[in-house]
């Protein structure tokens, strides 16, 4: 399965460059390695597309909020700045229930993820977290002109 294409399509959607795919064990579906330059998709995808553009397109846009955050100064650059310098994830999740889904830097990735997916690659993307789906849809409906 040849991913380059969709890597390429999506990062000149956001105005990255794309970065190498790489199949790891793992317990996270996708992850991305900033320092080294990769994203990582969970093995159990490897032969699965529709899993491996929901995680590319995802991470990629985790790119493109870091770029974001760092060359702009308006109210969403300076709140994802926030959210970057104390950003939670499935690894430093902590013991107080801190939900790293209902940041909005997730929010925002999953919205791309199924906005994008669904307008240029025609692949209906739906949330395997219950009413997830209603909250991205109202965040497309307000930011589409963003995605």
């Amino acid at each position: 399965m040849d991913l380059k294409p969709l890597c390429q399509r999506v990062a000149d959607r956001l105005g990255i460059d794309p970065l190498e795919i790489k199949f790891e064990e793992m317990i996270d579906d996708s992850r991305l390695y900033i320092k080294e330059e990769y994203v990582a998709i969970n093995k159990k995808f490897e032969n699965d597309y529709v899993e491996c553009a929901k995680a590319i397109t995802h991470e990629y846009r985790h790119v493109f909020q870091i770029f974001y955050a760092n060359m702009f100064n308006d109210d969403r650059a300076r709140r994802w700045r926030v959210e970057l310098s104390n950003l939670v994830n499935t690894s430093n999740i902590n013991n107080k229930g801190s939900n790293y889904i209902g940041q909005e830097l997730e929010l925002d990735a999953f919205s791309f993820t199924k906005y994008y997916l669904d307008k240029y690659e025609s692949m209906k993307v739906e949330n395997k977290i219950n009413g997830y789906d209603e909250i991205i849809e109202k965040y497309i409906s307000i930011n589409y002109n963003f995605l």
